[in-house]
């Protein structure tokens, strides 16, 4: 699949994700980096792009005129690129089924939530929520039904303790020590 990075992305963005969406670019490659967005649009629909922004335009865009192109709209807030390149890598395959998906022309990511993907048999957790742009990790326990809020948590932290082959030593081990946090129920 081929992205076209709106202005409002940085252009590393093509550079990082370039393993996964070889033939992207950024809007400034193709001197578009002041266009109109009925340019951008076309420009897309002619070389075969899909738009990805963070501006709201290309998803009514999308709405009225349909595809091609389509259309990514990342809702993430105020964030650095670093943030967004971590969600976009959280949603590489989910891009990809939508680029091969011939009925769906807009596809939504919501960074502003990254959501526990599946529960873990014998844990104690029950649900594990993390902020990109806030940084939070929200922890849900079974049975109790308490939920602690850690604070400043980096991103590779959180990526690794759902990876982690028992989540309840992980957190204990690497995240309830080392940050900050609050009980919220």
């Amino acid at each position: 699949m081929k992205l076209l990075f709106d202005q409002n992305l940085s252009y590393r963005l093509a550079v990082i994700l370039a393993e996964a969406f070889p033939e992207s670019v950024h809007v400034r490659e193709v001197d578009l980096t002041s266009a109109s967005d009925h340019l951008i649009w076309e420009y897309a629909r002619l070389h075969g792009f899909a738009i990805i922004s963070k501006d709201s335009d290309f998803s009514q865009k999308s709405f009225l005129l349909g595809a091609p192109p389509k259309v990514i709209w990342i809702r993430a807030g105020n964030c650095s690129t670093r943030q967004l390149e971590t969600i976009l890598k959280a949603h590489v395959e989910h891009i990809c089924q939508f680029g091969k998906d011939r009925e769906s022309s807009f596809l939504i990511i919501d960074g502003l939530l990254a959501p526990f993907p599946e529960r873990q048999e014998g844990s104690t957790i029950a649900n594990i929520t993390y902020d990109l742009v806030a940084m939070t990790l929200e922890i849900e326990f079974r049975g109790s039904g308490e939920i602690y809020r850690y604070f400043d948590v980096p991103a590779d932290i959180y990526e690794t303790l759902l990876k982690s082959p028992s989540r309840n030593v992980y957190l204990h081990s690497q995240i309830m020590k080392r940050f900050r946090f609050q009980k919220i129920l």
